[in-house]
């Protein structure tokens, strides 16, 4: 539905044209003009706000316009739309222009127009267009015999017709067919196009405008503990279904905002080709109120209908009756799997599961706690874990925080870089920790700055202080212990580079001082310099002359002061720098005098084939953590060189403690113990 422009100056009729008459003279076939529409010299404009107030009057105003035999020309057919049927929402302020004038619309011209095929549901209509004729009467003059001399008198007069080719005209079409009750949606450009060209086609010439549809009731989360990917559906019947939320145990603060209302939108009514309204169907609506379980209430404002939290705690999703609630504690009994929760991501602090987490899901959180076994992945975050039965061939890690195994570990990673490990029974187990406590160790491989084991199998052992109780070999598989001690060769290298930095400082120092007396031993500018920090210090006041004087000595002596000022620059920057590698030196001295603190090793009986060797480290790096870590749990199970045997033996005990090195010609350290075999 295009409109086919607005009327020019040309096409405006004179202002005296009778198809507008006045309340004091209204004659036949004239209509009123109301006070909303204004005649100007470019035509006829519409106050469409004044209109849309007076109800349906600007549709009467129509209705009599055509009614009376009239017509609009050079209408604007949008604006006309719009006006009759209010498609602007709210009306424009500014006056719509409707047509050039009203002109009458002779019943001749009325006749060109055939009937229009409208369809049964009044979405469409149809019209043929072909060439047309009109008719047209002229008196003729009747002649009688002729006479004697030939010519013939008039006898009287008689009216004839005649058919002459015209063609239609876009604002007559649409007062013609207002009148077959096509009121609405007519393709102006293509009628005037069709018209212009005089085709012949029979085409749909007028389309309905389809209601649009309004907007369900929804809801939409307010909350980034939710899964947006997942926000709850309302069901057919209006009731919202929330058992598609992944995460079952977010963490929410009081006031914090669940979820939001949607209110239902309304469709906006379309029209058929006669004008009437196609009204949309009702958008569904439902009831927040029977959602909101404990500890949410529902919370009304400018900005919508929410469903709040009311107390600190965790988000709970009731699949039965669909309410959400806010608990203090969450408690979860069904297990960890993928038919029931999937992979869990915890938002809170505290978690207990009492349901067996199976294998390849994740659960991460901080403080968890699992009473029944787990075969699954448990990710914490720097929090304490705790498991109260089997872990078995899953990986446990907690950065910097504590995993506590009190059942069976079998086959798994605990992993607690940074923080500690306790386990009642390990086997086949990976154990990285800064502090590892394991009451029965078999055939585990594990790495921590404290190791304390009660019983170890066959196990591999690697940490600063190691204390075992009871050491043996598991089917012909030795413990091997690994005490970690550092490596200072790294330590040396460092030192010996800051130690000739330094000497070659002095060098420089002393080359400078030596600059700087040997321009001293000039007189004449030692005396220069003297009389330059008087002047500079105002204990000398220059006369005419003397200044003359003095700015003649400045110049002399320029180049040897740049010079002396770039030397005692240098110098003070070769001290600094001197200052910083001397610090740095005693740092060194410091780290490597207490390297070797806390390192040693206690086996307090040995049952069967041990091996204590000395496996070193970089000092300047954490051993747990970092590709260290990975460097030393690779050469766990090595036997090492000879030289670095403490002990091999199947009974007996032993017990080492790590001296403070003193460095020889080859860096390398000394260190003591016993051992009783």
């Amino acid at each position: 539905m295009e409109d086919g422009g607005k009327p020019d100056d040309a096409a405006v009729p004179p202002v005296g044209n009778e198809a507008i008459g006045n309340l004091a003279e209204l004659g036949e076939g004239q209509v009123l003009l109301p006070a909303f529409v204004e005649r100007r010299e470019k035509g006829l404009f519409v106050d469409a706000v004044a209109a849309a107030a007076s109800g349906d009057g600007f549709r009467q105003f129509v209705e009599r316009v055509f009614a009376a035999g009239l017509r609009f020309s050079g209408l604007y057919y949008a604006g006309f739309l719009d006006l009759l049927y209010g498609l602007s929402e709210p009306p424009q302020a500014a006056p719509i222009q409707l047509a050039a004038d009203i002109v009458p619309f002779p019943p001749a011209r009325k006749t060109l127009y055939r009937t229009v095929k409208i369809a049964p549901d009044r979405k469409s209509a149809e019209y043929v267009f072909e060439p047309v004729e009109i008719e047209i009467e002229e008196m003729a003059l009747v002649f009688g015999p002729p006479g004697e001399d030939g010519s013939s008198e008039v006898v009287g007069h008689e009216l004839r017709k005649r058919y002459e080719p015209t063609k239609l005209d876009f604002d007559e079409f649409v007062a013609a067919m207002w009148e077959k009750e096509v009121r609405f949606g007519i393709d102006a450009s293509r009628v005037r196009e069709v018209i212009q060209t005089r085709q012949n086609a029979r085409m749909v010439f007028a389309e309905a405008l389809p209601a649009r549809s309004g907007r369900n009731a929804s809801i939409e989360e307010r909350t980034d503990a939710l899964h947006r990917d997942n926000a709850p559906k309302i069901l057919p019947d209006g009731r919202m279904d929330l058992r598609q939320f992944k995460n079952r145990f977010p963490q929410i603060v009081a006031g914090a905002r669940l979820l939001q209302k949607i209110p239902r939108a309304l469709g906006k009514p379309g029209r058929d080709v006669t004008g009437a309204l196609l009204e949309p169907e009702l958008p569904q609506d439902f009831d927040l109120t029977p959602l909101a379980g404990v500890g949410t209430a529902i919370e009304q404002g400018a900005d919508g209908e929410f469903i709040v939290a009311a107390r600190d705690g965790f988000l709970n999703i009731d699949s039965q009756t669909n309410q959400i609630s806010v608990t203090e504690k969450i408690v979860s009994r069904e297990g960890v799997s993928m038919k029931t929760t999937g992979d869990v991501a915890l938002t809170g602090d505290e978690f207990e599961e009492h349901g067996e987490v199976q294998e390849r899901r994740v659960v991460e959180g901080k403080h968890m706690t699992f009473f029944a076994d787990v075969y699954g992945n448990v990710v914490s975050h720097g929090g304490r874990v705790v498991l109260k039965a089997t872990i078995a061939g899953a990986q446990v890690t907690s950065p910097g925080g504590s995993i506590v195994v009190e059942g069976r570990a079998s086959r798994a990673v605990l992993d607690a870089r940074g923080g500690e490990v306790h386990a009642e029974y390990a086997e086949g187990c990976t154990i990285v920790a800064s502090r590892v406590t394991v009451a029965q160790a078999i055939n585990c491989d594990i790495l921590g700055e404290q190791v304390e084991i009660g019983v170890s199998e066959g196990s591999a052992v690697a940490g600063k202080l190691v204390k075992i109780g009871e050491s043996a070999a598991r089917r012909e598989t030795e413990t091997i212990v690994s005490l970690l001690v550092p490596d200072m060769t790294r330590h040396e290298h460092d030192v010996g580079e800051l130690e000739e930095a330094c000497r070659q400082l002095e060098t420089l120092i002393a080359a400078q001082d030596g600059k700087l007396a040997e321009m001293l031993a000039d007189p004449g500018f030692k005396q220069y310099l003297a009389l330059a920090a008087t002047i500079a210090k105002g204990g000398a006041k220059l006369s005419a002359q003397h200044e003359a004087n003095w700015r003649n000595a400045q110049a002399r002596f320029a180049p040897q002061v740049r010079e002396w000022q770039a030397t005692q620059q240098a110098r003070e920057q070769a001290r600094k720098k001197l200052a910083a590698l001397t610090a740095e030196l005693a740092a060194l001295a410091e780290r490597k005098q207490h390297a070797g603190d806390g390192i040693g090793c206690v086996i307090e009986a040995v049952r069967g084939d041990t091996l204590v060797r000395r496996l070193s480290f970089q000092p300047d790096q954490a051993i747990t953590g970092g590709t260290q870590a990975q460097e030393l749990a690779a050469h766990l199970r090595e036997f090492g060189v000879s030289g670095d045997r403490l002990f091999w033996g199947m009974e007996g005990g032993f017990a080492w403690s790590y001296a403070a090195p003193e460095s020889g010609p080859d860096g390398a350290a000394e260190a003591g113990g016993d051992a009783q075999a």
